[in-house]
């Protein structure tokens, strides 16, 4: 009788809530960054978006460094584990110091503080979450469990943000008492850093004995570090077929759901008229998206395939949307609509990183490299480049549909419909379409596998 296959485990949960953690350090940042230099630390309005705009391009250039380094160095204690230590204790002081005003100095002076530190802390936390996520192949090499760990990574993410929006006004209140904001946000930015480094050591601790890293030799040859490439072999191994359509699917998905989120207060203030309804919508979707991200294995497990399931999350959010456009005649049912979609997004978004470790293991498979550390590391660029398409997307429709909100016309009014439901709509069948030509399915992977692991046995016999 086979054995029934436990989709989640302990060590799938411990995974989870090591994202649940970090997704706060991330999260803060995003949230208040910006108006806590302007509004706490007193850093002029110019210099302050010169800041984040400047640290933010940085972000995005590290990521593939940041695979580099980890492809080439090996630390004592294994490929991955190192970093979680190293990366998460840099990312959690400059966290804490970015949102530390040094009290003196003014201008660049101080806005140069802020730029190091915002910095430091994203590039550390860079090698902490690249790490995190090469752990994956190594924790689950089954399509399926790797699913379990994906889900429980997507729904503590959720969880955390939730917990995130209903507490950090508060603590920075509480923090802050009478007269000193600046101290608030400095007492959250560092409880989230001890939580963050909580998260990351009891995984740390977890992965011990799993992260190894192996040599391979063969007759008349000397041992070879698995992980050993050029950065040459690197770019080009990666650069496959099925990634390219991944990265096109994906990046449909990080647009839609960017210019979504970024347009509801639009469509709230100057369509419905009822700015109030933005926190029902924010509300029923967060809870949609954290039940939506629990079942995803088992959706993945009824349709018996990873790229499959992916679709049908990204085909039940199209039609969410689509149906927002055309029936979403009231703002109630707009939104209920609309909050619906966020069921296919959580279920797309939870198996994302199980589709994508399928492409480390048809590079390992295709062209005999083992680029974990590298591509891993790569699977952060993606919502990057997909909220820059969202935005793109979400500026210049505004400026088409010529949105005035001095002046909102029922012509801008209906662009903004079009913008939020319709546009997003037809992206999402785009990334349908990628998902469907994607080759990788998962009996192809346990194929894949079963093939890497015949090679590495015939080359130490």
């Amino acid at each position: 009788m086979e054995k029934k296959q436990k989709i989640y485990t302990p060590m799938a949960w411990r995974y989870g809530i090591t994202n649940g953690f970090s997704t706060l350090l991330t999260t803060v940042a995003s949230t208040y960054f910006l108006f806590f230099m302007t509004d706490a630390a007193g850093v002029p309005a110019a210099i302050a978006a010169t800041v984040l705009t400047i640290g933010s391009t940085v972000d995005l250039i590290s990521v593939p460094i940041v695979g580099v380094v980890m492809q080439k160095v090996n630390l004592k204690g294994g490929k991955f584990r190192p970093w979680l230590l190293i990366g998460t204790i840099g990312a959690c002081i400059g966290r804490v110091l970015s949102f530390t005003s040094p009290g003196k100095g003014e201008g660049w002076g101080l806005g140069t503080w802020f730029l190091i530190f915002y910095i430091l802390a994203y590039i550390c936390f860079n090698f902490a979450y690249s790490a995190y996520t090469a752990l994956l192949p190594l924790l689950a090499t089954d399509p399926l469990e790797r699913q379990g760990y994906s889900a429980a990574r997507v729904t503590c993410n959720s969880v955390g943000k939730f917990l995130f929006s209903l507490t950090s006004v508060g603590l920075i209140a509480a923090f802050g008492g009478e007269g000193n904001e600046a101290r608030g946000y400095t007492m959250l930015a560092l409880l989230i850093g001890v939580l963050c480094f909580i998260g990351f050591f009891q995984l740390w601790l977890g992965v011990k004995g799993i992260d190894v890293v192996e040599t391979t030799s063969t007759k008349g040859k000397p041992a070879e570090d698995q992980y050993k490439a050029s950065i040459w072999e690197m770019v080009k191994y990666t650069l496959t077929g099925p990634y390219i359509l991944y990265l096109l699917g994906a990046t449909c998905k990080g647009a839609t759901y960017f210019i979504v989120t970024g347009l509801a207060p639009y469509y709230y203030t100057y369509v419905a008229g009822d700015k109030s309804m933005l926190t029902t919508y924010l509300s029923l979707s967060t809870f949609l998206m954290i039940g939506a991200s629990f079942v995803s294995p088992y959706v993945q497990k009824a349709v018996k395939n990873s790229k499959t399931a992916y679709a049908l999350g990204l085909g039940i959010y199209a039609v969410c949307l689509a149906l927002a456009y055309f029936l979403g005649k009231t703002p109630i049912m707009f939104t209920i609509l609309l909050a619906a979609g966020y069921i296919g997004y959580a279920i797309a978004h939870a198996v994302e990183s199980t589709v994508y470790a399928s492409l480390v293991d048809y590079t390992q498979w295709k062209h005999d490299r083992d680029l974990k550390p590298f591509m891993m590391t790569l699977f952060s660029l993606v919502p990057k480049i997909g909220t820059t398409v969202g935005s793109a997307v979400s500026g210049f429709g505004l400026v088409a549909i010529g949105f005035d909100k001095a002046n909102v016309t029922p012509e801008a009014a209906q662009g903004v419909r079009v913008l939020f439901s319709a546009v997003p709509a037809v992206l999402l069948a785009i990334g349908i379409v990628m998902f469907i030509l994607f080759p990788l399915t998962d009996d192809k992977v346990r194929e894949m596998q079963a093939e890497i692991k015949a090679r590495k046995a015939a080359k130490e016999a």
